[in-house]
């Protein structure tokens, strides 16, 4: 997925040692080598290093930057904004037995012969997709989120990892002030509460009013009060 583009220019204002990420990868570890690698080359930038630092995540960023700030020492904070804190039990992953077969049959179909079998990110009526909801169809699909060079299409080996991730036990492993941002209408509230009920650090938690997830991607009255409150939470932490 894409990072919703207001979001940087939202946080960086505010605070400019903040690192953030809202995008899938095919692996959920190559997604947190991703956000490791960008911390390294900011500590390894003369105009930042030494900079103390923090990470914001949007939706499932929020989930794989949690991932990363469990691991990852050198971040002093975490913010997570209408986060997807996915949760993998064993029924779940039991559940989804088929899609988890189907994305590893991808998997070797690449390696053996490079292609990537992709189905479409979004549709207007769902289907065989990776984001099934409506909403993501409403900024994914239209012009509300277009920017020229998306493509719409899922890597279905994605399939073999996304589903297992467990991005909710981590907060066990987060002893860094965090800060929750979240609605009612956002995805899985439910499973917002229980990642903030796990954290075993000092933590706040701050409930927003939303239509749902997505105008937290580009509602500016609703992102300039959540990136207000991440700067507010920051300060002194960081």
């Amino acid at each position: 997925m894409r990072m919703p583009a207001r979001w940087p220019s939202a946080v960086s204002p505010r605070s400019p040692s903040i690192i953030v990420t809202s995008a899938k990868a095919a692996g959920n570890r190559v997604k947190i080598a991703d956000i490791r690698a960008a911390l390294a080359a900011v500590q390894a930038t003369p105009r930042t290093r030494g900079l103390p630092l923090a990470a914001v995540g949007v939706c499932a960023g929020a989930g794989y930057m949690a991932a990363a700030v469990a691991e990852e020492p050198s971040f002093l904070a975490f913010a997570g904004i209408a986060g997807f804190y996915a949760e993998a039990t064993p029924d779940s992953i039991a559940a989804s037995q088929a899609r988890i077969e189907r994305g590893r049959g991808a998997e070797r179909k690449w390696r053996e012969t490079g292609i990537v079998e992709t189905i479409p990110a979004v549709a207007p009526d769902g289907g065989d997709v990776g984001m099934p909801l409506r909403e993501a169809y409403e900024f994914y699909g239209t012009a509300r989120g277009a920017v020229p060079n998306y493509v719409n299409a899922f890597a279905v080996q994605s399939f073999a990892y996304t589903t297992q991730f467990d991005a909710n036990s981590v907060s066990q492993s987060i002893k860094v002030p965090t800060l929750v941002v979240h609605s009612e209408n956002a995805l899985s509230p439910s499973l917002a509460r229980k990642f903030i009920g796990g954290l075993a650090g000092p933590h706040e938690e701050l409930w927003l009013s939303s239509v749902g997830q997505i105008d937290f991607y580009d509602d500016p009255q609703l992102i300039a009060r959540a990136a207000d409150a991440v700067a507010r939470f920051f300060r002194g932490k960081v």
